[in-house]
């Protein structure tokens, strides 16, 4: 799928000398999926012109982004938003859904930051909070970034993604492996000489020499602080720039030669170094600080030490690694099959396109139920399992399951085997198969087989049941404890039906978290259905006229609708019961939509002025 993505960065992507090329490399992987548009072009930097406070710090004008940005792409047509600063798009309000790409958070990176004050750690952690919660999905480089949004900004796990970067240099075709071992070639690369552990390298290096241990040091990207004495194996590069071909030619060159990149870092989110070195087989010792043990697996391509580590330290483990040589030429080949099956932008364009396909297309199924959606339903658990002991045995019951009564004609196998693909691994289910009931009127064969369904029910001693028609379709909202929660919730307001997903409304009126009692509802593709309605259904006198979800509309107190869905309707392209389904293409999906939307609306401004509320 060609997705039209809108491209949200205060810095261009298309420069190669921005976040030291990361940002030229996520378009230019994504631009061989999709076509790409930049649209933070000068927002940041001509803002800044509006102000004349001296100090202009983004995070504080993160709302005015919002509405300006909001405004821009609502005019236009894109698939799929990707947001790089949390500054820009955490008060946004699109009509598409927003894909947040970052290394780090504001809570991990803040003590690398010169805070003006407390008051602006506090904007830009609610910055930083807000855009996690706006977000439908969440690329993280590493592990690391993702625990933080999870631990610091309460962020459900299901709707973040790790997927490593990629080096940020051509791809080597040619690198050495069985190397020239005679002497040992190591290089430090960092602008920041102190930050990035020069002195430790620096102090190895010596150590290693002191002992007669034949190496190399080249120093790439920044100066050491006091003057060197003349020594033939040291060299420094003070600058290098990749966007220049020779600049980089050198690069290449010197990672080609290199034994070890030894980056005694005091921090790093993730460390594109790492994975540049592993594209040339280069064995990578580092600190064991921030994202770096993604980038950096232990053994595999490189080793790890503690941040405390000394440059004893660095130079003992430089020094047994390289000494058996056996083992260290296992390394460089391990190390550079880490760069190709995940430090490469090929790998991460390929993974991360397929992210981007899921989140457009649940976004285009359903609605604006994202996942952030799920803190809520976890909150509604949590509640139940805290005011009902029967309920938090019921939950935790591995044995316990819902009787589930699957209504389908005989001769609708592809329908059957659709059915039997949903529930598959949800052993949370009993499924009882009812053949349906064959008449010229589709609405009258299936009131039909749902008496029949009830008579079933009644037959096993089932004190609930559901009604489940061939044409279900579990949402990625479904999850056990969230369908349990509401039906246990929904019986003890003496609800008599609660639908997993409808397909309209007239009105709706929140009941709970995740529920909302509706006066009349379409469609019953997944119904639970309350002993009190049992009886109901039975002695109904069902008119040629009528309708299942008409009839059930009428008669049952109380309906509620599960909110996210669990469940919609899947257009199989032809309806054996509603006959408009068969004259106009899309109309049953079109209908889950529009009903998602307007709950979407309701839902939001529900649980926006109950949080108010809450808050003061």
């Amino acid at each position: 799928m060609n997705n039209k993505i809108a491209f949200l960065s205060a810095l261009s992507p298309f420069d190669i000398g921005n976040w030291s090329g990361t940002l030229y490399h996520i378009v230019s992987s994504l631009s061989k999926y999709n076509s790409i548009e930049w649209i933070g072009e000068n927002i940041a930097y001509m803002s800044s012109k509006f102000y004349s406070k001296k100090e202009f710090y983004l995070e504080e004008y993160a709302s005015v982004f919002g509405k300006i940005i909001s405004e821009k792409i609502n005019r236009q047509i894109y698939d799929v938003l990707i947001v790089r600063d949390y500054f820009l798009g955490a008060y946004l309000h699109v009509n598409i859904p927003i894909v947040y790409i970052g290394d780090t958070t504001f809570r991990l990176f803040k003590e690398n930051l010169k805070i003006p004050s407390a008051k602006f750690e506090e904007i830009a952690d609610d910055v930083e909070r807000r855009m996690i919660e706006n977000a439908n999905s969440i690329i993280f480089s590493s592990d690391w970034a993702k625990e933080s949004a999870i631990c610091d900004y309460s962020c459900i796990e299901n709707k973040i993604h790790v997927v490593e970067f990629g080096a940020n240099i051509p791809h080597p075709e040619k690198w050495q492996h069985e190397i020239d071992t005679s002497v040992c070639n190591l290089v430090f690369i960092g602008r920041n000489w102190v930050k990035k552990g020069g002195e430790k390298v620096l102090g190895a290096y010596r150590k290693l020499k002191s002992e007669g241990f034949p190496c190399t040091l080249t120093i790439i990207g920044s100066v050491p602080l006091e003057m060197l004495e003349n020594d033939k194996d040291l060299t420094i590069i003070p600058f290098l720039d990749k966007s220049k071909p020779e600049h980089l030619n050198k690069l290449c060159s010197i990672l080609k030669d290199a034994h070890f990149l030894v980056l005694p870092t005091e921090f790093d989110a993730f460390g594109i170094v790492f994975c540049e070195a592993s594209a040339y087989g280069v064995p990578s010792i580092a600190a064991d600080v921030g994202g770096v043990s993604q980038s950096v697996r232990e053994g595999k391509n490189g080793f790890l030490l503690p941040p405390t580590a000394t440059a004893e330290d660095y130079a003992e483990k430089i020094k047994s690694v390289f000494s058996d040589k056996e083992s260290y030429i296992k390394l460089r080949a391990s190390s550079r099959n880490q760069y190709e099956t995940r430090l490469n932008w090929d790998v991460w364009g390929e993974k991360v396109n397929k992210i981007l396909e899921e989140t457009v297309e649940n976004y285009r199924r359903y609605g604006r139920s994202s996942v952030s959606q799920k803190e809520q339903e976890q909150s509604s658990v949590s509640e139940t399992k805290k005011n009902n002991p029967e309920a938090e045995i019921l939950l935790s019951d591995a044995d316990f399951y819902l009787p589930v009564y699957v209504i389908n004609l005989k001769n609708r196998i592809e329908r059957r085997k659709h059915i039997e693909e949903q529930f598959h691994a949800k052993p949370e289910f009993e499924l009882t198969w009812i053949d349906a009931v064959e008449h010229p009127i589709g609405a009258v064969g299936l009131w039909r087989s749902m008496v029949k369904a009830v008579q079933t029910a009644i037959e096993h001693d089932d004190d609930i049941m559901i009604i489940c028609e061939d044409d279900h379709v579990f949402t990625p909202q479904y999850s056990k404890e969230y369908l349990l929660v509401n039906i246990i919730q929904a019986n003890e307001q003496d609800s008599e039906l609660l639908s997993g997903g409808i397909g309209g409304f007239g009105t709706a009126v929140p009941v709970a978290a995740n529920r909302y009692w509706v006066d009349w509802f379409w469609c019953t593709q997944f119904i639970v259905v309350f002993k009190p309605l049992f009886q109901k259904i039975l002695e109904y006198d069902f008119k040629y006229t009528d309708t299942a979800d008409g009839v059930l509309s009428a008669i049952a107190k109380d309906k509620m609708t599960i909110y996210p869905f669990i469940s919609i309707q899947k257009d199989f392209g032809y309806s054996d019961v509603t006959r408009a389904n068969n004259e106009i293409s899309g109309m049953i999906t079109n209908h889950f939509q529009q009903t998602d939307y307007r709950l979407s609306v309701i839902h939001q401004v529900a649980h926006k002025f109950k949080k108010d509320v809450n808050n003061k």
